[in-house]
């Protein structure tokens, strides 16, 4: 089994060599590393070379900046792994046995989609911080879809990031999952997509993956844009609809009940746009406030609370509070 692990690269030279060398410490040796430099001003770009000279498992492409989601697909056109993961260029593994323990799980299960839980490292505290949420992987793996994506939801551990997930390239392919390009919260739209075409699962107990944050270069460290709001309003109208015409109620409650968490994000961030295109938003979007009931995942659960308390513009108002002061 060999694993293809994409990389993105845009002007990481601080963290970029923590987070390849994370990989090649990997005690399982098949797999290949796609570093796709998306025109860094930085060094990074001298440093993907050298990797590449110095091990054969490294592919390198140097293309014109369009972003992360162009770079995912560049990558993916590329892979010759059976499955594919992804990380960010400033993240990195804790562990040199984490392939090893994915070649274990899948090598049983042959899933499309085997998913983990995450920790996060913040830079400015020098702290780590996990979701202590536990699932046991005999919860998802071997279980009904359905049933294993409720599972994981209710533990609040179904994470729209990409890189939480390895997943089977045949079905990447054969679905056409690709990135849409040019949006913001490509994470959420393409997850979505992956709901909705994977149809078996598996979980691993062990938590490998550190993801740094108050690093300045992520999404999540710089205020949002009008542009990104917008894209995810887009992503949370198309598939709320697509949600409401399925006729498999159960998947209807897992697919709602993954979108009612990014769309409590998007009331919150809609705070931080002027009052004009605030109200435009808040308007086009308060009529899918339903969503909210599909409550599976216990951070919803408490979104919900508020919203039936306080109804739909304070809560919009707390939740943007919430998000700015945490």
């Amino acid at each position: 089994m060999k694993f293809s692990i994409i990389i993105p690269v845009y002007n990481s030279e601080k963290y970029l060599k923590e987070c390849v060398d994370s990989v090649l410490k990997q005690k399982y040796k098949n797999f290949e590393i796609i570093l796709v430099d998306d025109e860094s001003k930085d060094s990074s770009p001298e440093i993907c070379d050298e990797y590449a000279i110095q091990d054969d498992r490294i592919k390198v492409i140097h293309k014109q900046n369009g972003g992360t989601a162009d770079s995912r697909n560049f990558g993916l056109r590329v892979a010759n792994g059976d499955y594919i993961t992804f990380m960010d260029n400033d993240d990195y593994w804790s562990d040199e046995y984490v392939l090893s323990e994915y070649y274990s799980l899948l090598s049983e299960s042959h899933s499309d989609v085997l998913m983990f839980n995450t920790m996060e490292y913040w830079e400015k505290s020098k702290k780590f911080t996990l979701n202590n949420n536990f699932i046991n992987r005999n919860e998802v793996c071997g279980q009904e879809k359905n049933t294993a994506l409720a599972n994981v939801l209710k533990k609040g551990l179904l994470y729209r990031a990409v890189w939480a997930k390895v997943i089977k390239k045949d079905l990447i392919i054969e679905n056409n999952l690709f990135f849409k390009p040019g949006i913001r919260n490509e994470d959420t739209d393409w997850t979505t997509r992956l709901l909705f075409c994977g149809q078996t699962f598996d979980w691993c107990e062990k938590v490998f993956y550190v993801y740094r944050k108050e690093t300045g270069s992520a999404q999540t460290d710089k205020k949002v844009t009008l542009k990104e709001i917008m894209d995810l309003q887009k992503i949370c109208k198309e598939y709320i609809l697509m949600g409401e015409r399925l006729e498999d109620n159960e998947f209807k409650k897992v697919v709602m009940s993954y979108l009612a968490y990014p769309y409590a994000v998007l009331l919150a961030q809609t705070y931080d746009l002027d009052h004009s295109n605030r109200e435009k938003i808040l308007k086009d979007i308060q009529r899918f406030s339903y969503v909210l009931d599909f409550d599976f995942d216990p951070s919803v659960r408490k979104v919900k609370k508020l919203f039936h308390i306080f109804g739909y513009r304070i809560t919009s108002y707390l939740l943007h509070l919430y998000l700015r002061y945490r």
